[in-house]
């Protein structure tokens, strides 16, 4: 069966021929929103084909009634259909249970043309955070099962930003957002937990980005590290970044990251200059819908790399 999955498309005017398009994977109890508050526009703005749908059960996907049954490689069923509509093989970007389904993708010997996974769940799942927030932040893990377990429980505006925000991120723009998360599937959570008791093997060496946040409290720089040398790469930590990188006030940093990484493995003989067309669609409908193009930021990426540092596989000496 194919299910309607919600899409958003945001394309350079003119189209640059050598680049592949970038394909964005939300992570839990989000939707393909969260990629187009800053993430899509300014990829396209910089040249670079941008879409984002949203999983099964998730947004304006279908799928909504039966959602707690939802396996990860249900997910993973999703994610081939999307790529199948697209004109060719994608570089995949996958933030937290995003990234996780991305690498699932791969070590089921699927196709990327390249990944970047922002605060991913690592391969290994996430039994290890969930002890981890146990002995450190027990206040918010409760707030988060209380949440999956029953929709009408909202954590309060503080809980939700030291859960998925940094210490920046202001409340009015916070309450943009909080009350737009919903429960994810149950199945799909334990997929990524039970996971834990089985050994995790590397994956094919494809070009990879693997970035993470010093003050997220669900994925550590350590879980970063991990994801990072599965993917024989090394991880990259942002300072001041909490969970929801595409998010937070250190969003356009991330963003520049990843256009730097991006500009160097697929060099163009010229940088173009584009104009931005958007569109909403179902991945499997004729028919489009136009969105309004946004605006080019005006705010200048500050201080580059200085706000990264990166992380060796052998140095794993930050916090769990």
């Amino acid at each position: 069966m194919t299910v309607h999955l919600e899409r958003i498309d945001r394309h350079p005017t003119p189209p640059v021929a050598e680049r592949p398009p970038l394909l964005f994977v939300h992570g839990a109890y989000c939707a393909a929103w969260c990629w187009d508050e800053h993430f899509l526009p300014f990829f396209a703005e910089n040249g670079w084909s941008a879409t984002a749908f949203s999983l099964e059960g998730h947004g304006g996907s279908g799928g909504q009634s039966w959602i707690a049954i939802l396996s990860i490689d249900e997910y993973v069923k999703n994610l081939r259909q999307i790529i199948a509509t697209l004109p060719s093989l994608p570089i995949l970007v996958g933030h937290s249970m995003g990234g996780f389904v991305i690498q699932r993708y791969l070590e089921l010997g699927y196709p990327a043309a390249g990944v970047i996974l922002l605060a991913s769940v690592p391969g290994e799942g996430m039994a290890r955070s969930a002890i981890r927030m146990l002995g450190t932040t027990p206040d918010l893990l409760t707030s988060l099962n209380l949440f999956q377990a029953d929709q009408r429980y909202q954590p309060e505006l503080d809980q939700a930003k030291r859960l998925l925000f940094s210490d920046s991120m202001p409340e009015e723009e916070l309450a943009k957002w909080a009350y737009r998360f919903t429960p994810e599937s149950m199945r799909a959570i334990l997929d990524m937990t039970l996971v834990s008791f089985f050994s995790v093997k590397a994956l094919e060496q494809i070009p990879a980005l693997v970035l993470g946040g010093d003050e997220d409290k669900i994925i550590s720089p350590s879980e970063v590290v991990k994801t990072a040398r599965r993917l024989h790469t090394e991880a990259e930590i942002v300072s001041g970044c909490g969970h929801m990188m595409m998010l937070d006030t250190v969003w356009q940093e991330v963003a520049q990251r990843m256009l730097e990484w991006l500009s160097l493995n697929w060099p163009t003989v010229t940088e173009p200059q584009p104009t931005v067309q958007a569109e909403a669609v179902m991945a499997d409908s004729v028919t489009a819908t136009p969105a309004t193009p946004r605006r080019r930021s005006t705010r200048r990426p500050s201080s580059k790399l200085s706000r990264f540092a990166m992380v060796r596989s052998s140095e794993e000496k930050s916090n769990d």
